[in-house]
């Protein structure tokens, strides 16, 4: 343990989150498929596995710059396809963490003061554990969030030391919110990033709309995604927050997400979605706002009575309280 990584994995915080004090590390030959195309700027890798169980963690620490794909190292699904839960790091930490199957994965980013354009991107990924499982105890799965997240930000404090990387960094993190997805709350319950969205309570209850993914509000989570689901709890509609590098890289993708441009410039009534951005300071450059219906399939709506008139209420809704949040001005929408 003392050597992986390159010394930048606390021993202590990785028995932590593997729940186990029976640890070592495995060989880097077996990380790329773990890891896929995340090799872009990587500067070191482990995996952190338990005698015990059997469980392991996998962190990566990599360089990156503007021109850098970040969207592997967030695992952060794609804009028009429904499924990962996202929350933030939380305790300052500009970063996110993502539920899907049966991993979560999380990554900080750390801008560098003293190297122009440059960051470090620490990324951990591990497998849930059978206490991760609906109807197990509560509070340990809590307990497990937290020492994921304090092995991925203690890392990422060592990696800033070691890398010489002059950046702002976070406070201890003693609690990380559950997996949105697997616990949706009913509409007059959204306290967060889906609450403007929940309040439009005539337009909900107009496209079959009971229940949201919410997630806590944070002016440092590079990623948010608000699901509307329907009383089986299928989602309806997606509605997408997206700030930074992972704002660019939805824009690059197609000018049909750029805001900026003349496609994008009203509301696509047709295909039943909208964007948005904000001016979020140099740094951060414009954010990125979509909403959007959820398909089943090619052409396949999961909403059966789409209503154009609420779609554009929750997108603004939701993109004002999101640019708020992050001190985002110049909010443009359709």
């Amino acid at each position: 343990m003392s050597s992986a990584c390159e010394g930048v994995v606390s021993k202590q915080d990785a028995q932590s989150a593997l729940g186990s004090r029976r640890i070592y590390t495995r060989p880097e030959k077996e990380l790329d498929f773990i890891f896929g195309n995340m090799a872009e700027g990587r500067i070191t890798k482990c995996v952190l596995k338990s005698r015990d169980s059997g469980e392991n963690v996998v962190v990566q620490v990599s360089r990156v710059s503007g021109s850098t794909d970040v969207r592997a190292h967030y695992a952060h699904q794609f804009v028009d396809t429904p499924g990962y839960g996202t929350v933030p790091v939380g305790g300052g930490w500009r970063g996110s963490m993502v539920f899907h199957d049966d991993s979560l994965q999380g990554s900080v980013e750390l801008a560098c003061r003293n190297q122009k354009d440059r960051s470090l991107l620490v990324s951990a990924r591990t497998l849930y554990s059978p206490r991760d499982e609906p109807g197990l105890d509560s509070q340990q799965r809590a307990d497990d969030r937290a020492g994921f997240a304090r092995l991925l930000t203690s890392t990422a404090s060592a990696a800033a030391d070691k890398y010489d990387c002059d950046a702002s960094l976070g406070r201890p993190v003693d609690d990380v919110a559950p997996d949105p997805v697997r616990n949706p709350v009913p509409l007059d319950k959204a306290k967060g990033i889906c609450a403007p969205v929940a309040a439009l309570r005539d337009g909900a209850g107009r496209v079959g709309a009971v229940s949201v993914t919410d997630a806590p509000t944070d002016p440092t989570t590079p990623a948010e995604d608000c699901y509307l689901n329907d009383a089986q709890g299928t989602p309806l509609y997606r509605l997408t927050a997206l700030y930074g590098p992972l704002a660019d890289m939805a824009r690059a993708k197609s000018t049909d997400f750029d805001p900026t441009s003349k496609k994008a410039a009203e509301f696509q009534q047709k295909y039943h979605r909208g964007f948005g951005s904000a001016q979020c300071g140099a740094q951060q450059g414009r954010a990125f706002y979509r909403l959007g219906t959820i398909h089943r399939g090619v052409g396949e709506r999961t909403v059966k009575n789409p209503d154009v008139e609420f779609e554009r209420a929750a997108l603004k809704a939701f993109a004002e309280q999101s640019a708020k949040t992050h001190g985002c001005d110049n909010l443009q929408l359709p």
